[in-house]
């Protein structure tokens, strides 16, 4: 990173943060870097202002989450920055800039399609993630974190994008009568968080290392045209060669090829719906007819 795209970043979180939390934790006065783009625009505050504003906040207040006008921002007004869920890394950059206040986080999630009923995984995924964040903040950062509030309680009307997407733990069905609440995955997830006050050290939330069995097969699928070597003409699918390596030696094996026979004949096969593409075909000429797994 260049002390350019530093000065940017900076830039960001002055414009972003910076406009109220330096004030209030710092010095009450506005970040250098607004004063120098917005001059004329700023006001200037007295002694006794500044005196007057700093320390007036019981905590830091925090929310954090995707910003849904974000991409409708001119790029100027964006100063290089990203939609990112690193939400620990904010935290210590806070504690450090801020002169170590508390913080409260009073707004954190994301969202999924409007599409999404009551399993809403991904969603789920993300809280998880940003609490495990809150937690490593608090344990390995010793940013001191006084509480968290998941946004939101329900699906709702989300601005610009309507209905389009959804950000509740409780699932709303906009098109009924009564528009009944339901709990989705996440909000059950959330309930047995809250219960157990975070993430006990059970077994399954234990870090493991190690290597796999030295047997043990590593290998990739995608959908591609596959060439089957069939012994006669017939319409269902053999099934397709596959690779794998050796994990402790790195030999390329080949598993399951079919014996060749003395006439050969190619299906050529569309791998999504398991059907022949066009009728059988000869691959080579004579008795040096052959077929290969592409």
């Amino acid at each position: 990173m260049t002390d350019h795209s530093i000065k940017e970043c900076q830039k960001s979180l002055d414009f972003v943060l910076g406009w109220f939390a330096k004030p209030i934790f710092i010095d009450g006065d506005y970040p250098e870097t607004m004063k120098n783009n917005l001059s004329s625009l700023l006001p200037d505050f007295t002694e006794s202002e500044k005196k007057f504003i700093k320390g007036t906040a019981d905590f830091f207040a925090l929310s954090f989450g995707p910003t849904l006008s974000f991409q409708l921002l001119d790029p100027h007004m964006k100063f290089r920055q990203l939609e990112s869920p690193s939400l620990r890394q904010l935290l210590s950059w806070i504690d450090l800039e801020y002169n170590h206040p508390q913080i409260f986080i009073v707004e954190n999630g994301w969202f999924v399609s409007g599409t999404t009923k009551r399993d809403d995984a991904k969603y789920m995924y993300y809280l998880k993630k940003f609490i495990m964040e809150t937690l490593k903040a608090i344990r390995l950062d010793g940013v001191d974190v006084i509480g968290y509030t998941a946004w939101s309680l329900m699906d709702g009307f989300e601005w610009h994008r309507g209905y389009s997407i959804r950000r509740g733990l409780f699932y709303v069905d906009f098109l009924s009568q009564d528009k009944k609440l339901l709990p989705k995955s996440s909000a059950l997830f959330y309930q047995k968080l809250i219960e157990k006050n975070g993430f006990p050290p059970l077994p399954e939330n234990q870090p493991l290392e190690g290597t796999f069995p030295c047997d043990f097969a590593w290998g990739v699928v995608d959908n591609y045209i596959q060439v089957s070597q069939l012994t006669k003409p017939i319409s269902s699918v053999t099934k397709p060669c596959h690779y794998s390596a050796d994990s402790c030696h790195g030999n390329k094996r080949r598993q399951s090829q079919e014996a060749k026979e003395s006439q050969v004949y190619l299906l050529v096969v569309d791998m999504d719906t398991q059907g022949p593409l066009s009728k059988p075909v000869y691959y080579g000429e004579g008795d040096h007819r052959q077929a290969w797994c592409l």
